[in-house]
């Protein structure tokens, strides 16, 4: 019974996909899966069924996707960008706290439950994090999570279609795009040796998830295929099929997590939470822009490094509009591990000093 509730997601995921697919929609087999599977959940609660591993599996084809682009240029790039990565982390995670302060006041709900709800740090860890911290509205910074990611999900790969399909961002693209997913270090590696080496992608997987790691079910496997692929592993190409079918789950993960009645039910919060995350990708186009003409580099590219979350889908739109892969890549990563380690104890500073001010001297 229950492997056939979660064929017949899979089902509606799927028509979902195909349905953006057939419309020429960006990102079709993730962006309408998921819609169509939010839809399913709000018309039927509890009749989507989604396991967490096979989300997380369709992840992992990702990464693989991902580390395979990865070349000897591409660890160059990265560490060279380091610090600009750690330093727009931070200005996220400043960026994200004022607008929190600004988003209580408007919707008059605690700075506290406002600032977990407006850190793109994912939807699922910052609600944990909610629980931790006493006076803070764990369903409330769902709503607002749900809104971020709702807009992001769809706002962030149409955008970027947009302006990467524009004259001047195309040439920018082109100029500044990593190496085509073929390419590869010169190795004197021979083929099979990938074939023997591919369990240690899942494993690497199963192991970051184990300890624990953000994002672990990504990094673990970019990481092993990334590595061997810079030192000149002739990893396999993925069938298309195949890379369709990890979007799709990916999207039903995405989708079965994004709950609208929550959205429907909080006449006050989840409109004003979706002002907010539309407000976030304006800010993030607009610093693309300025970046981009700053450094030389591609919109496309500074757009969605600096996007507000959804790493999965994020890292699969720039390889669709031929982004640099590794810079959305590392820049995402970054953002990811400060906003989990950097956010709590900020936050938690930040609420102490204005308890105290606000109780007065003793």
């Amino acid at each position: 019974m229950g492997w056939m509730r979660i064929l017949a997601s899979a089902a509606v995921g799927g028509a979902g996909g195909a349905l953006f697919w057939l419309g020429g929609l960006p990102l079709p087999w993730i962006l309408g899966s998921a819609l169509a599977v939010m839809v399913a959940g709000a018309v039927k609660p509890g009749s989507i069924v989604w396991p967490r591993w096979l989300g997380e599996a369709g992840i992992v084809v990702v990464a693989y996707l991902l580390g395979r682009s990865m070349t000897r240029q591409t660890a160059i790039t990265i560490a060279h960008d380091l610090p600009w990565m750690i330093l727009a982390a931070l200005l996220w995670v400043g960026v994200c706290l004022v607008v929190g302060r600004l988003f209580a006041k408007g919707a008059r709900i605690g700075e506290g439950t406002a600032m977990l709800g407006c850190v793109p740090g994912g939807l699922t860890q910052m609600v944990v994090i909610a629980d931790h911290f006493k006076g803070t509205d764990p369903g409330a910074v769902a709503i607002i999570q749900t809104a971020r990611l709702i807009i992001v999900l769809y706002t962030v790969p149409v955008l970027a279609t947009w302006i990467a399909l524009s004259p001047d961002a195309a040439m920018q693209t082109a100029a500044t795009a990593t190496a085509p997913l073929s390419a590869a270090s010169p190795s004197d590696m021979p083929a099979y040796a990938a074939w023997l080496l591919l369990p240690l992608v899942p494993a690497a997987a199963w192991l970051l998830r184990r300890w624990r790691l953000p994002a672990g079910e990504f990094i673990g496997p970019m990481l092993v295929v990334g590595g061997l692929s810079i030192a000149g592993c002739p990893w396999p190409a993925l069938p298309g099929p195949l890379l369709a079918a990890a979007q799709v789950s990916i999207g039903l993960y995405i989708g079965n997590r994004v709950q609208l009645r929550m959205m429907w039910t909080n006449k006050r919060l989840g409109p004003l939470a979706l002002l907010t995350a539309c407000l976030l990708v304006a800010a993030t186009a607009a610093a693309a822009w300025l970046l981009a003409q700053l450094t030389g580099g591609s919109v496309v590219t500074w757009f969605l490094a600096l996007a507000p979350g959804g790493l999965g889908e994020v890292a699969v739109t720039a390889l669709v509009v031929g982004a640099d892969v590794s810079q959305v890549t590392a820049f995402q990563l970054s953002r990811l591990f400060i906003v989990l380690l950097a956010a709590p104890p900020i936050l938690r500073l930040l609420l102490a000093r204005r308890g105290a001010a606000e109780s007065g001297p003793i």
